[in-house]
């Protein structure tokens, strides 16, 4: 029998693809917000680009109504972690990470890890506190 969940916890779902993977784009709890490893999907078109880069770019899109839809924004991030399909994509998308991250500097970890769907080259993850 799956569990309730905690009327504390505030869980935010974006897309028809996280009831397919039984998760939450994000969750809330308290001053803290958890964001789901998420990819380069333009929710609007539906479609995934083929350049690295761009990928990239639709994360931060969609990590940011996660955010937004969670009462959080990118400044409040702490960690991230960067998964990356293939070493041969980092060049591509470090502009995109710096253009983001830049002036925030999260703690960060960058793995190179196989993804669910091959045409996929970037997902993060990201962790955020906006307390005192």
């Amino acid at each position: 029998m799956a569990k309730k969940p905690d009327a504390k916890r505030k869980f935010i779902q974006l897309s028809e693809g996280e009831k397919t993977y039984a998760m939450s784009r994000a969750v809330v709890q308290g001053d803290w917000c958890f964001v789901s490893g998420t990819v380069g999907y333009d929710y609007n078109s539906g479609e995934l680009p083929e350049s690295a880069a761009q990928q990239a770019q639709n994360t931060f899109t969609n990590i940011m109504a996660a955010l937004k839809a969670a009462g959080f924004e990118l400044g409040h991030t702490i960690r991230v972690q960067y998964t990356v399909s293939d070493r041969k994509y980092v060049e591509e998308v470090l502009p995109v990470l710096r253009k983001h991250f830049g002036a925030i500097l999260p703690a960060a970890t960058m793995v190179i890890a196989g993804m669910v769907d091959e045409r996929m080259k970037i997902e993060i993850e990201v962790t955020c506190f906006k307390g005192a």
